[in-house]
């Protein structure tokens, strides 16, 4: 038995199957999630097995860049309206955090090096450890041992307990998350009206006898006609189409939009617009090459193909397809027109069936490569200090911008859905099995040479930080339930409570919270842990 549990892959995959089993059993629906593997792998770990720190950190990498991805779209809006917001409660947060292992530094009489691992256990930061151990190497005083040993202490209490706080804290506060979201989407709608279809019968004599193409529509509205009702007749819009008098169109784009139609065409009519055997309006996927970044006005789509695109969705956003609009792979583009053109558009636009079924795997690891060269860059600062943002920084902020532009110079990058989630959580369960092997092998040893004093004093420095940034985002900005539980983690740098926060809700607005705040809480801890090795090593 003590041979098959010296092969390191079957111990791996044995914690992350009993991890995710335990991670599924609920107590009042209250459950750990992938958090389970943690307490899987610190009962393993405590019996001498182990997870190589190879698998450990491809986990973490594999983790964040999917997040980054799928961040990436909204980040720099959401960014741009609350970013002041996300710097204050990143940087006061981890100051309190650092202000608090100062003092319970000097009142129980800790190395510094203990003391400043234990910020970054606290804070569970792993970047901001490796910016220790290498202050602490090139100080030549105190040993990178002990920042390890206050890291092992400080780590595991700190993530298991803002995993469990962040599903317990709506029950604390009595807050509905249901209600909360939607109120989000409420805003989201206000802020990002969806497409909406309205049919106007055509009472402007002014209209009547022009063509479609001339009335240049989006002079006056970002809005497109679909449909023309004329009689019991159903016809395409098309730019070549002469309206006529108390003919009905159906009108696309945003609410505000298409109201503006009233003034050029008539009164709204709630006549049905039933569709003829000849018009055929379809949904479909984009994954040809050739229609990928250019505008919809230089595709000429109707002079070509004799059809109407009259709406495009885009990861959960919809854009009124205007001129200058363009299509990107994986987009739901909803097309109008004759039977026989749709059917010929579709195979056009659909391409090679299955495309939108693959990652682009060049693109994909190029950002990989990309992040870690960025997290390897060292920054000079003042009085000796560098500033690094570790591989997973790096990587986070790569995924962070080819999630905004979609590609890496001429590469474009499709990660479908499925994929990106299978990596993401599949990257999370083996960051937490290396992670919780290594805290267990010495987490009890520990314990008996330093004293309990320790782990208090590890999770004073966590609950400190945590209250702080609870205090900023809750009475203070008043923040969504659902955007504190993303900041929050991200404030912490703790995936596993990202994931048990997004587990609670379908919308993705913890992701993006945490998207928001995690660069700059990040590089406040990298900055801060140097400055208090620096610091606790003259006063300690």
């Amino acid at each position: 038995m003590s041979a098959l549990f010296a092969e390191q892959m079957l111990v791996l995959f044995l914690i992350l199957a009993l991890g995710s089993w335990l991670g599924t059993l609920s107590f009042k629906r209250i459950s750990l999630g992938t958090a389970g593997v943690l307490f899987v792998a610190l009962v393993f770990g405590h019996f001498g097995l182990s997870v190589p720190k190879v698998i450990m950190d491809l986990g973490l990498l594999l983790f964040v860049y999917p997040v980054g991805l799928q961040a990436g779209m909204r980040f720099f809006r959401t960014f741009r309206s609350q970013g002041i917001r996300f710097i204050i409660i990143a940087f006061v947060t981890v100051l309190v955090g650092g202000v608090t292992t100062v003092i319970v530094a000097q009142v129980w009489k800790l190395p510094f090096d203990l003391a400043t691992g234990l910020y970054a256990g606290a804070l569970t930061c792993t970047p901001a450890l490796a910016a220790i151990i290498d202050s602490v190497n090139h100080l030549g005083a105190g040993t990178s041992a002990a920042v390890s040993v206050g890291y092992g202490i400080a780590y595991p209490f700190s993530m298991v307990g803002v995993v469990l706080l962040v599903q317990l804290l709506p029950k604390i506060l009595r807050r509905d998350l249901a209600a909360e979201e939607a109120r989000w989407r409420e805003e989201q709608a206000k802020e990002m009206p969806g497409i909406i279809t309205r049919q106007y019968r055509i009472t402007n004599p002014n209209v009547d006898g022009r063509m479609v193409s001339e009335l240049d529509l989006h002079r006056l509205s970002t809005v497109n006609l679909s449909r023309i009702k004329r009689g019991e007749q159903v016809f395409a819009a098309t730019p070549g189409t002469r309206l006529k008098l108390w003919d009905i169109v159906m009108v696309v784009g945003q609410e505000a939009e298409v109201a503006k139609m009233s003034v050029l065409l008539g009164d709204p009519t709630e006549t049905k617009m039933d569709v003829n055997t000849d018009v055929k309006s379809v949904d479909v996927y984009v994954s040809e090459p050739s229609l990928i970044s250019k505008k919809l006005m230089n595709l000429k789509i109707w002079e070509r193909y004799t059809i109407v695109i009259t709406r495009i969705r885009r990861q959960g956003l919809e854009i009124t397809p205007t001129g200058t609009a363009t299509l990107e792979i994986g987009d739901s583009i909803r097309v109008v027109g004759e039977s026989i053109a749709v059917d010929e558009f579709v195979r056009v636009v659909a391409g090679k069936p299955g495309r939108t079924d693959e990652t682009q795997m060049v693109t994909f690891l190029v950002g990989l490569v990309l992040g870690v060269v960025l997290g390897n860059i060292s920054i000079p600062l003042p009085n000796g200090l560098t500033l690094s943002l570790g591989n997973a920084g790096g990587v986070f902020l790569v995924g962070l911008v080819i999630g905004h532009f979609g590609r890496v110079g001429t590469f474009r990058l499709w990660v479908p859905p499925a994929a990106r989630n299978i990596t993401r959580d599949l990257g999370l369960m083996l960051f937490l099995a290396g992670a919780g092997t290594n805290a267990g092998s010495q987490l009890v040893q520990v314990v008996q040479q330093h004293g309990w004093s320790l782990v208090v004093a590890g999770v004073l420095i966590a609950a400190t930080s945590v209250i702080t940034g609870l205090v900023l985002m809750i009475p203070v900005y008043r923040m969504n339930m659902l955007s504190t539980l993303g900041a929050l983690c991200a404030c912490m740098t703790n995936p596993p409570g990202l994931g048990a926060a997004q587990s609670l809700v379908e919308s993705d607005l913890p992701t993006l919270s945490y998207a928001s705040v995690y660069p700059a809480a990040l590089i406040f801890k990298i900055l801060l842990a140097q400055l208090m090795v620096q610091l606790l090593s003259k006063i300690l």
